[in-house]
């Protein structure tokens, strides 16, 4: 459900990026404010919130649909806060390169340096 109030158009698609840690369960600071920013543009992961009208339009079927933990182009597209208070990445629906199963956890590796507790 797109609570954001940002709906795509055309052949965009709203992603809700995994959330970069800030702290391990231990207490160790893993990023700062400064460079919370440019991590989540490094993020590679994220949830379909909403889509385009025009999304894979030119495509005989569609990559991924609204709700569908996808893998996207790292540097994709442009960061947004929603009316929610949440970030939000918009990006090209050709920026999609995969889709994972729910269950599947995948972190960039340079994102999850020192991430574990």
């Amino acid at each position: 459900m797109n609570t954001s109030g940002i709906n795509p158009v055309g052949w965009r698609i709203l992603v809700k990026p995994k959330e970069i840690i800030e702290k391990t369960a231990s207490g160790i600071i893993v990023t700062t404010e400064q460079n919370k920013d440019r991590e989540q543009m490094a993020n590679t992961t994220g949830i379909v919130i909403a889509m385009g009208d025009q999304c894979f339009a030119d495509e005989p079927s569609a990559w991924c649909a609204v709700g569908d933990k996808v893998i996207f182009a790292k540097y994709a597209g442009l960061l947004y806060t929603g009316g929610d208070g949440v970030q939000y990445r918009m990006i090209n629906d050709k920026d999609i390169v995969g889709t994972l199963d729910q269950e599947v956890d995948l972190v960039d590796p340079y994102l999850s340096k020192g991430a574990r507790s």
